[in-house]
């Protein structure tokens, strides 16, 4: 029986490619596949995480900003200033003499001896004895009698590496309500305010008798006046508000002389020698880490840079190390370099010679 002729099929077209490249094709694009899936994974995840912490420090923040009752009267999360976090275990010490080696007078000594005149820093004991503050400037009194009261707000960090002056932009004005209910808590911003003047009228009222050498200005402006007496050394009308929570403050910075009393919370204090620190060098050795000259917040100078290299022998040498409680005032003499820290949520006036209560 004859064979039947089977159609010849034509062969298929040439590739481009080697059958051996063809080959290697399909696990190569299965790697890629592979490896572009893991990227996305990996974004997706980092994504994923930010969107938490974003959401944890938003629900954070709305537990820190003021909630309403059924009654419409506001609450805060603390209410009053020694609820709030206070890092005493981190931060206070003893004030040791070894470690402060600041003289601690009576006002009565401080005043007799006229310690503003002098060079060296000092710690006065019961200044604020007396004053309405302490019973006007509790947080629900604060909130109650000076809630409209305006002022500047900003970030700790900057305060200290530009001083409120020329903080410019970098201050936002609020009101005492705004910034305790909706800032303080949940935010950087902290207040220092140097647009105020004495007498007001019955807010900064609170802290009279006005420590010398200030008090001799709301006594008798005239007589400072007709003194003399340059205005770059005269004490006058102006006093600071602070108000701000737990590790906040100013980093190492310097001015004119100036008096620094606390009313609630506790301060620590680092303070180096004027003189010490003519040479530019040094100050900059002692206040940022030459392998990374970014400047640190207070709280993490002392965590991270206080123990290293040659920082502590100068502080325990030639500067001072210290905290400040409630009640007592720091003079720091002019030029002297020094850094603040909250411990607590701190209230504080301030007033610094030769400024103006509108400068």
């Amino acid at each position: 029986m004859p064979l039947k002729r089977t159609k010849r099929l034509s062969p298929p077209p040439k590739s481009s490619c080697k059958s051996k490249s063809s080959d290697t094709a399909a696990p190569s694009s299965a790697r890629m596949s592979k490896g572009t899936i893991s990227a996305i994974v990996l974004i997706l995840a980092l994504l994923c995480d930010n969107l938490r912490l974003r959401m944890k420090t938003s629900n954070d923040a709305s537990t820190d900003r003021n909630l309403s009752s059924e009654d419409g009267e506001i609450k805060l999360r603390y209410k009053t200033w020694e609820e709030a976090p206070a890092s005493y275990e981190e931060f206070d010490h003893d004030n040791h003499p070894s470690v402060c080696r600041l003289p601690v007078v009576t006002v009565e000594e401080w005043e007799k001896g006229r310690m503003w005149e002098g060079e060296t820093p000092v710690i006065v004991k019961n200044v604020t004895d007396g004053w309405k503050a302490l019973e006007h400037w509790t947080k629900e009194e604060l909130l109650r009698r000076y809630p409209d009261i305006v002022v500047g707000m900003g970030n700790s960090k900057d305060l200290g590496q530009t001083g409120p002056d020329q903080a410019g932009d970098a201050l936002t004005r609020t009101t005492i309500h705004d910034y305790i209910h909706n800032w303080m808590h949940s935010s950087n911003k902290y207040i220092f305010d140097r647009n105020l003047r004495i007498p007001d009228g019955g807010f900064l009222e609170d802290c009279q008798p006005y420590p010398m050498p200030t008090r001799m200005f709301a006594e008798d402006p005239d007589a400072l006046f007709g003194s003399g007496m340059p205005e770059n050394l005269m004490w006058k009308d102006h006093l600071a508000l602070t108000i701000g929570h737990d590790t906040q403050g100013l980093t190492f910075h310097r001015h004119n002389a100036a008096w620094n009393a606390v009313i609630f919370g506790a301060k620590r204090w680092i303070l180096y020698d004027a003189e010490r620190i003519s040479n530019i060098t040094r100050l900059k050795t002692m206040t940022r880490d030459v392998r990374n000259p970014i400047q640190l917040d207070t709280a993490n100078w002392i965590r991270k840079l206080y123990n290293k290299d040659d920082r502590k022998y100068e502080i325990r040498n030639y500067g001072h190390d210290c905290v400040q409680r409630a009640g007592e005032m720091m003079y720091v003499p002019r030029g002297w370099a020094h850094m603040v820290l909250n411990i607590g949520d701190t209230v504080a006036v301030v007033s610094e010679r030769g400024l103006d209560g509108v400068n």
